[in-house]
């Protein structure tokens, strides 16, 4: 698999991104920079807290909350 594929397939199972990057044994900024990209590209959904900006103000019902969501300080 390639690094998108494995970080997005870990975030999928509800891994956050310090968790995802000790599992793939990079560092969490490229884990962080791989999810913005996939949710630039249209891969993935997330909010915009999940990787670091300001709040989105909504947060889905766990069971349908994006892959990205887990670091969200706000879906805790």
């Amino acid at each position: 698999m390639s690094l998108l594929a494995d970080v997005v397939a870990a975030s999928g199972r509800g891994r956050g991104p310090a968790s995802v990057a000790r599992e793939l044994g990079v560092d969490e900024g490229l884990v962080l920079t791989v999810l913005d990209h996939a949710a630039r590209v249209g891969l993935v959904q997330t909010s915009s807290a999940a990787l670091g900006r300001s709040g989105c103000g909504t947060c889905p019902p766990r069971g349908s909350r994006p892959p990205a969501c887990v670091a969200c300080p706000l879906t805790r």
